[in-house]
């Protein structure tokens, strides 16, 4: 959809994305003064070397600039967006509201949200994922592509195809992706399998009503669903491949265990899982390990993340019943972190 951005809203955006870029170069010097205070010892207890490490850091000027810039950006990212968007309101509305009609349907339910989802500013959110009555377009689109994406120079799309090629099963004809957000990975799923009837599972309707524009501005027919991924309501056996991104840091430990057991019950015998998610703690460095878990635990809105971080999924997903289990990191920079993995084929196994 084509659309542009009013002068103040511009203004505002390309401060945020300039200050991010000038910041970031403050990151090294403070990484390492922070792998020196971390130490050399595996970390048993983060709230411990938080405290150690933040003592040592807050007498150093770089991580005070660092932690000042970072701390605005995450207050006034969502802000921003929504005074942007009320800019060009009347400019987009219609076109928006055009593109929740088309090829793609959505399910509405009035469901109840989980006590772990229902409240919560995830990454700083700005009233939550349904915080605006178009925070699908705010987020997925204003958040998303002009400031996140820009600043990581599209990287992020094909770290999503990356994920998507990444399915340990060929040309899978049925997908389901639980926690689709606005849609940007079920796009990598329709562009990668074109052939594949594809349903897409998120609690948040704001951004169901995104996916559905963005499904329905490229002729896609997905099936869109408001559930909870523990406990979708779709029948056993049905897919050949289920799967999500940047999902399971947002579940606390005993929800992620229970999706896993949703996602083992939806899929066809010989079906494959596909979790890909942010880095493991076990793949960072000691300065890296610091700083996921002070960037996102501590102060950027991911209350879970630190309890998805030291989860072995692997483990996990083998306990759940799965088979042919890959942990691990994709391409050089180990990110997206995945989990792969087939459900038995009863057939073969007897």
């Amino acid at each position: 959809m084509d659309y542009e951005l009013r002068q103040r809203g511009r203004a505002s955006i390309d401060f945020l994305i300039d200050l991010r870029l000038r910041s970031n170069e403050l990151e090294a010097p403070v990484n390492a003064q922070a792998a020196e205070l971390v130490g050399e010892t595996p970390v048993e207890d983060y709230e411990a070397m938080q405290e150690r490490v933040l003592e040592g850091l807050n007498e150093q000027r770089d991580f005070r600039m660092l932690r000042l810039c970072r701390e605005w950006m995450l207050d006034r990212h969502g802000h921003i967006a929504m005074e942007a968007f009320e800019d060009i309101r009347d400019d987009v509305t219609p076109a928006l509201d055009e593109l929740s009609s088309g090829s793609c349907s959505i399910e509405y339910h009035n469901i109840e949200p989980p006590a772990y989802w229902d409240g919560y500013e995830f990454h700083r959110s700005a009233g939550g994922w349904d915080g605006h009555d178009y925070m699908g377009f705010v987020h997925g689109e204003l958040v998303h592509y002009h400031m996140v994406g820009r600043s990581l120079a599209g990287v992020l799309h094909a770290q999503r195809v990356a994920a998507a090629q990444a399915v340990p099963v060929d040309n899978p004809q049925s997908i389901l992706e639980l926690g689709c957000a606005s849609g940007q990975f079920t796009q990598a799923l329709a562009e990668t399998y074109p052939d594949a009837s594809i349903t897409a599972v998120d609690l948040s309707l704001r951004q169901l009503e995104q996916t559905l524009r963005r499904g329905n501005e490229q002729g896609f027919s997905w099936q869109l669903l408001q559930a909870a991924a523990e406990d979708t309501g779709l029948p056993d056996a049905q897919f050949d491949l289920v799967c999500s991104y940047a999902m399971f840091h947002e579940l606390p430990a005993a929800a992620a265990e229970a999706v896993l057991a949703e996602m083992f019950r939806l899929l066809k015998p010989g079906g494959a899982l596909l979790m890909a998610d942010v880095k493991s703690y076990t793949a960072h460095d000691q300065g890296q390990l610091w700083n996921a878990d002070y960037w996102n635990q501590v102060v950027g809105g991911d209350p879970y993340w630190r309890e998805y971080a030291t989860t072995d999924f692997g483990m996990l997903a083998t306990k759940t019943g799965f088979t042919e289990v890959g942990w691990g990191g994709l391409g050089d920079y180990g990110y997206p972190f995945v989990l792969s993995a087939r459900k038995p084929n009863r057939a073969a196994d007897n």
